[in-house]
């Protein structure tokens, strides 16, 4: 949130406003390359638009599940998850969403039992 005595696109001084700064463009010129690893890559490699919107390729809630699902080839190929074996269904593009992250993240907290359990 800005103060709006500080955004000069808009009239008035009093209150604040929400600045969305679009910074989904930010690392178009390879500002990000030292932070990319093979997994942001591979997204960006195989999205619609290779190369551009790179720092939200990387960030973004619509890519993690990608990013995710590139991870978990990754290991599996190298045998740290699934004892090695691959599933068909995990080499599918965009199979594994978001939300499951979140979904995983929940099912990992300790559950409260109460005394009737």
């Amino acid at each position: 949130m800005e103060e709006m005595r500080n955004v000069d696109l808009v009239e008035g001084h009093e209150g604040l406003m929400c600045v969305n700064m679009e910074w989904g463009a930010f690392g178009d010129q390879g500002e990000l390359e030292d932070f990319c690893t093979e997994f942001d890559r591979a997204v960006d490699e195989s999205s619609e638009n290779p190369g551009l919107q790179r720092f939200e390729k990387m960030i973004s809630g619509m890519y993690l599940g990608e990013i995710v699902r590139n991870v978990l080839l990754d290991f599996t190929a190298k045998g740290l998850l699934f004892r090695g074996k691959l599933s068909e269904r995990l080499k599918t593009r965009g199979i594994f969403q978001t939300k499951f992250l979140s979904q995983i993240e929940r099912s990992s907290e300790p559950q409260v039992c109460s005394s009737a359990d």
